[in-house]
């Protein structure tokens, strides 16, 4: 592994990159355009090139049937699109988006590297973190880690004195949002809970304004015909509409020129209709921030927030502060927003990589660095960062369960459940053991299917849960013939990555299963066309 290690925000709206810099400090790296955000929209111009950003944006709505935005909330879904004949996987069009990142981070630094660190939302489940892995992968990178995005904006204020405190981190992104509770000290990081909705986030607020904009727009003109029709005026006004929420953040008014035909109009929106047509959106977010104090509360009994960090591009708009401060009284600290989840993901790259001794002032070298502390102790994932060994515990995001069979609410009818092993909001790395029962006489062979909960909330019902059963299935066989009632040893162990693992003896004949929850939604020839797809691609010029 090169003692270079690429952070990487991959957001959902903008992305950005960023390094250990010759002072040692993480830094942002400035894209083609002198950006220090990529809009993570993707426009391929042919079968073979693509566009990544600002100019792919700008044509998104006119080359609609070329272009690809919000792909993010679509990471470790079934989703499947089709470009000049080519199959993309959400996997594929984010590993485009990454790849030309680091193209771009290569060319503005010198360094030669494939090894990246990429974060996550908080909440997204095992196939989500897996999607974005195999990202990584597809775009030719060596994904050294994975990382929540409070984490990482944790680690971009810099861990500092001696004292142990608790922080609550609040993430609303371009395209997401999500809350976490995690104590922090010198030594490390222990996340308590993490909440969150995925397709939550700023764009909702634009697509909110865009409609605003769009109405008055048609009612000072006395317009019959709705000009949102055109796409030529729904792409402009879209761009002025990023611009105008960003105006609105630091002025009371701003103003859109819209014209249509021979329409021409100066609509002014006030930041107090903003606000109050995106209450709603505001109170969704308030209600996840209480749901997690909530949780919070029932792990640690007491607990009281030292400080409440506000990270991501869209917590900039001032009503975000004002909700939270009118709810829940507190006072706010402000991070880089939009570029302190890139910085914190460079600093846990550095840490994989080795770390200069704070004394001698000498380069001890990754293997060396890594040598001395495991990765992946009993208490979760420790790195070296600053000279000091720190351990990053996390929680299970989303619960795990397994389907069982229970008698159904008339006679002679059976009914399959999901009985929930794992729950959400456990701390990493865990071991679940349980002793369920065989349901009927001479079983010979049991399938076991794993599942992982989607929805807000746990749920006994198999369409409400996501299978990670191995692709090739899980199958007890060999049993000699169990009567009803039998015990069957279950283990449940998830590792510090969120990696779930499952195994079931029947104690009488000491037959023993053991398999691996299932996180690619891609086939592995899938994946390899992917890997070929992208590798053929170049930036078009």
């Amino acid at each position: 592994m090169s003692e270079h290690v690429f952070g990487i925000d991959l957001g959902t709206t903008y992305s950005a990159i960023a390094y250990i810099n010759d002072y040692g400090r993480p830094e942002v790296i400035r894209n083609s355009e002198g950006d220090e955000t990529t809009p993570s929209v993707v426009f391929f111009e042919s079968e073979y090139n693509y566009v990544v950003g600002r100019e792919a944006k700008n044509g998104a709505i006119v080359y609609r049937d070329q272009t690809v935005s919000l792909i993010k909330r679509q990471m470790g879904t079934a989703t499947q699109l089709e470009f000049f004949g080519q199959p993309f996987f959400p996997e594929t069009i984010s590993a485009v988006i990454l790849k030309d990142l680091v193209a771009s981070a290569r060319d503005a630094t010198g360094i030669d590297t494939n090894d990246v660190v990429i974060t996550v939302p908080a909440y997204f489940g095992l196939a989500e973190k897996e999607a974005t892995r195999q990202a990584g992968e597809i775009a030719g990178l060596n994904v050294v880690g994975v990382i929540t995005e409070p984490v990482a904006a944790a680690l971009s204020t810099g861990l500092k004195g001696d004292a142990e405190k608790s922080l609550l981190v609040y993430d609303l992104g371009g395209g997401t949002f999500d809350c976490t509770i995690m104590r922090v000290s010198p030594d490390g990081i222990e996340v308590l809970v993490t909440d969150g909705n995925r397709l939550l986030g700023g764009a909702d607020w634009d697509s909110m304004l865009f409609d605003l904009v769009a109405e008055k727009f048609r009612n000072q003109a006395g317009l019959s015909e709705d000009p949102v029709d055109d796409e030529d005026f729904a792409q402009r006004l879209l761009t002025e509409v990023e611009t105008c929420k960003m105006t609105l953040s630091r002025k009371e008014k701003a103003s859109i020129k819209c014209s249509f035909g021979s329409a021409v109009e100066m609509v002014e929106i006030t930041r107090a209709e903003f606000e109050s047509g995106t209450r709603h959106l505001v109170d969704q977010t308030l209600d996840i921030v209480a749901r997690a104090m909530e949780a919070a509360q029932e792990k640690s009994p007491g607990l009281g927030y030292d400080d409440v960090l506000l990270v991501g591009g869209s917590s900039r708009m001032p009503m975000i502060e004002t909700s939270l401060h009118e709810r829940f009284g507190w006072t706010l600290t402000k991070t880089e927003f939009d570029l302190a989840v890139a910085k914190g993901a460079a600093i846990y790259g550095q840490g994989t990589a080795g770390w200069v001794d704070p004394v001698t002032g000498a380069d001890t070298g990754a293997a060396a660095a890594l040598g001395d502390v495991p990765q992946d102790d009993s208490q979760g994932r420790t790195l070296l960062i600053g000279g000091r060994a720190m351990t990053i515990a996390n929680v299970l995001s989303r619960s795990i369960g397994v389907q069982f069979v229970r008698d159904g609410a008339h006679p002679g009818q059976v009914e399959e459940y999901i009985g929930f092993l794992a729950h959400a909001q456990a701390s990493l790395p865990l071991e679940i053991r349980e002793t369920p029962e065989t349901y009927s006489d001479d079983t010979t062979e049991l399938s076991i299917r794993i599942f992982e909960q989607t929805g807000e909330a746990e749920s006994e019902t198999i369409a409400d849960n996501r299978e990670i059963t191995p692709e090739a299935g899980a199958t007890f066989t060999g049993l000699p013939r169990l009567p009803k009632g039998s015990p069957i040893e279950v283990r449940l162990a998830i590792d510090a990555e969120g990696l779930a693992t499952l195994s079931a003896v029947e104690p009488r004949s000491g037959q023993q299963l053991t398999v691996t929850a299932t996180l690619s939604v891609m086939q592995k020839e899938e994946l390899a066309a992917a890997t070929k797809i992208v590798a053929g691609m170049q930036r078009a010029v």
